[in-house]
């Protein structure tokens, strides 16, 4: 009875570990605690380890990850996400940054920088819209200073846009999108000017539609 037991054992120790490797490359295994990174394109997270729940979001490509857990035989990784989130995500889409270089357009890192930067310009916004009464939100010169470092950081990847081998077309479009955000920040550094009024209708109307169609192609 033990030697059956013994046997069992051994089976699902080495079924969970070739479940496991079918995500990873070979010979690496998930560490919990370690920062791994989103290998899909648009990957849903959801509350649950069930593709029966709906899913809340989806992460981007090359997305940063904290590992917290192996779930469900292996199948979904529990990860705290960059904004502090304990959520699930199928265990497919999760990786080593060698998995996501492995997968990477010519265009993946360009478009990564501006995810990060929009990022930022989002929590920026959120925080100018108070939801309770401990809230503060930043004041003109902190906005203004923080502003200009995200313009910094937009230009240095527009830069490095210009000198990389990225063909001509792709590389416009991006310079494009690249503008788009730069028009974001200068309504959050103008907010208190006029640009609150003016930043919602121009992120509805010119921004996210071509966010989307130039993350699809190009992300």
């Amino acid at each position: 009875m033990k030697r059956v037991t013994l046997l069992v054992l051994l089976f699902a120790v080495l079924f969970l570990n070739g479940l496991i490797a079918e995500a990873f490359p070979k010979g690496e295994s998930p560490v919990v605690g370690q920062t791994y990174y989103i290998t899909g394109r648009n990957v849903w997270i959801r509350d649950e380890p069930n593709t029966n729940i709906e899913a809340i979001a989806s992460y981007r490509f090359g997305e940063p990850v904290t590992l917290l857990d192996v779930k469900a035989n292996g199948k979904w990784a529990h990860v705290r996400l960059c904004n502090g989130w304990d959520r699930y995500v199928h265990m497919d889409y999760v990786g080593p940054m060698s998995a996501v270089k492995a997968k990477q357009k010519n265009t993946s890192e360009f478009m990564i920088a501006i995810d990060r930067i929009y990022d930022d310009v989002e929590r920026m916004v959120e925080s100018l819209y108070l939801n309770g009464p401990n809230d503060k939100a930043p004041a003109p010169a902190q906005r203004s200073a923080s502003c200009k470092a995200l313009t910094q950081r937009l230009n240095d990847v527009n830069i490095n846009l210009y000198n990389s081998s990225v063909p001509a077309n792709a590389k416009n479009e991006i310079h494009n999108l690249i503008q788009r955000v730069g028009n974001l920040i200068k309504y959050l550094e103008t907010w208190d000017k006029g640009g609150e009024e003016k930043y919602t209708p121009y992120f509805l109307d010119n921004f996210m539609p071509e966010y989307d169609r130039i993350g699809e192609l190009y992300r």
